[in-house]
């Protein structure tokens, strides 16, 4: 009876990879294609579950054992000054300055040395994270590299850049994804708030505002939104030295570790686990807690800036023997606004690409202007785009009530894609996706593991700061609420 429920196990196994293989090379949208996957996996977990006893529910399962312990020890062992500096650099890179208030044991040295690595994360790290991001995860909105021809913009990027430096120097990442989170979830608020009062018919509503709002927070499963093979093999270093940051930790302070493991969705490995004796973990001192809490983003910190050194490092390598040709980054000039009353109003539309302007090749954003400033009022506009052409007459100033920015969407990643598909060079791309995206993922869970939104560390690490529960609760179900705002605009993608 155990061979047959094995026999079966392995048979529903194989049907589910199957399934999972053939959803994901299918043509469906991005969004079925996730819940398709979901539900395969979720039946896969209950099948496995139920044939070979697995302990777990709702398609999770988890898979113990003790047999970690032994090499948590050995490795705890091996320097226990290490391991508290890498706690203490987990603080200030999620906390930032104020950490050397909320976490009163921080060496000063470590202190001086993380403020230093963070504030160089924030100059040369962090402009790189969501560009590749967007390059090599399937999120529901791809960004174009822009520049943007106002002066007011320019001004408003400048704001932008010493708010978010100065926010991250005094409260870390933890103070950048609070930000983040709560400022976009205001923007799906306002979009929401928009439509329905234009659906109530009245004046102040906007029948296209969650037009461009797309979700701020996603799942990441490898095959539907990470490439296959290279996501599997991200996420598995991204969760063995996290947990194992966490183990290592508890044995530094003496704190015992029940069981380790991985825990699975279906037949796919999402997570792994090191169990630290709770009972005892809550009693033992705050510092202690805080090292063993802040251990898995401490690791994510220091893989993410590891690995994206190997990424610069990479691609600069590559380059340098296949140079791409100059014309493969060729600059775009797109509409992204029309101003109501001129006359290109109702003519021209946002994401137009400007090909000419009176018989002159626009190629940057110093064409266009050139080109655009030597139209004289009345002057009649002959515009090619690759929607068509356009005749228009000058209004006011000779202007045509275009708003535009310049793009290339031609990328690094799109040239290692067509390197790879040269004979024998299948591995070009496939290093690019590997250490691309566990930089990016060791930077993102890290960051948003410091959150004060349950079940996070950084839920527990603020209790330990955060003396009133009332503020705790408050500041928890705010994230919440901002988290899901985050993910409502699933329902419309």
């Amino acid at each position: 009876m155990k061979n047959m429920k094995k026999f079966l196990a392995l048979l529903s196994t194989l049907l589910a990879v199957f399934a999972f293989s053939q959803i994901l090379v299918s043509s469906l949208n991005g969004v079925v294609k996730f819940f398709l996957s979901a539900l395969l996996l979720f039946l896969s977990g209950m099948a496995l579950q139920k044939l070979l006893n697995i302990e777990g529910e709702k398609g999770l399962l988890i898979l113990k054992t003790e047999k970690g312990r032994k090499f948590l020890d050995e490795v705890a062992r091996w320097n226990l000054k290490f391991w508290r500096n890498l706690a203490a650099f987990g603080m200030v890179m999620g906390f930032g300055a104020s950490s050397i208030l909320l976490f009163k044991n921080i060496p000063e040295k470590t202190f001086k040395i993380s403020m230093l690595i963070l504030m160089l994360s924030v100059l040369f790290v962090l402009p790189f994270v969501l560009p590749t991001a967007t390059e090599i995860i399937n999120l529901p909105v791809k960004l174009y590299f822009t520049r943007v021809a106002t002066t007011q913009s320019a001004l408003f990027e400048t704001l932008i850049y010493y708010t978010v430096f100065f926010s991250i120097a005094i409260g870390g990442f933890c103070i950048a994804g609070i930000i983040s989170f709560i400022g976009y979830g205001l923007i799906v608020l306002l979009g929401v708030g928009m439509k329905l009062l234009s659906l109530l018919g009245t004046q102040m509503g906007s029948a296209t505002a969650l037009k461009g709002i797309t979700p701020g927070a996603m799942p990441i499963i490898p095959g539907v939104n990470l490439p296959f093979f290279e996501g599997i093999l991200s996420l598995a270093i991204l969760l063995f030295f996290h947990e194992v940051s966490h183990g290592v930790l508890a044995r530094v302070e003496k704190i015992k570790v029940k069981n380790s493991g991985l825990v699975l969705f279906g037949f796919l490995p999402i997570g792994a686990f090191v169990d630290p004796d709770e009972e005892q973990l809550q009693k033992s001192s705050k510092e202690k807690q805080k090292n063993v809490l802040v251990a898995g983003s401490s690791a994510n910190f220091l893989l993410s800036l590891i690995f994206f050194l190997l990424f610069i490092l990479y691609q600069l390598i590559i380059l340098s023997n296949n140079p791409p040709p100059p014309s493969f980054f060729k600059e775009h000039v797109m509409i992204y606004d029309v101003v109501q009353d001129y006359p290109g109003y109702g003519v021209l539309k946002s994401g137009m690409i400007i090909k000419e302007w009176n018989g002159v090749e626009i190629n940057s954003l110093d064409d266009f202007s050139k080109a655009s400033n030597m139209t004289k009022e009345n002057d009649t506009v002959n515009i090619v785009t690759d929607a068509g052409s356009f005749s228009i007459k000058a209004g006011k100033e000779g202007k045509v009530g275009v708003r535009v920015f310049s793009f290339t969407n031609s990328t690094t990643g799109n040239w290692m894609k067509e390197l790879s598909s040269q004979e024998g060079k299948w591995w070009v791309d496939f290093l690019y996706n590997f250490l691309g995206l566990t930089f990016v993922l060791n930077f993102l869970v890290g960051t948003v593991n410091l959150l004060p939104i349950p079940p996070f560390d950084g839920y527990r690490i603020s209790s330990l700061v955060i003396k009133n529960k009332g503020i705790l609760k408050a500041l928890a179900y705010t994230m919440v609420f901002f988290f899901v705002l985050n993910l409502l605009p699933w329902l419309w993608q």
